[in-house]
């Protein structure tokens, strides 16, 4: 099954995300899940990073919350909030 998983930053917290970046990219990169895409979200003007969005494929949800449970930007609080949904990929235009 595919998950978005849709995490927005800390306010509270506007340097973690550059401190704790390496981190972040060992982890997608040692994914024991298929990652399809990942990337940062950002403001309109698309100058400041506000969070992550990343397109998982796992055997379930469990199993995408825990992945996203074990990124450093989630343990050292760099993101605020995290949602995890089932994505049902409708349309491909490539």
């Amino acid at each position: 099954m595919h998950f978005v998983i849709y995490c927005l930053d800390n306010p509270a917290t506007p340097t973690a995300r550059d401190e704790h970046y390496p981190e972040h990219r060992a982890h997608l990169a040692s994914a024991p899940l298929k990652l399809l895409v990942a990337g940062p979200l950002t403001e309109v003007a698309g100058e400041k990073r506000i969070g992550s969005m990343l397109l998982v494929e796992a055997e379930n949800i469990a199993e995408a919350k825990a992945f996203a449970e074990r990124d450093p930007f989630f343990v050292r609080r760099v993101w605020k909030d995290v949602q995890i949904h089932p994505f049902v990929k409708s349309t491909d235009n490539r």
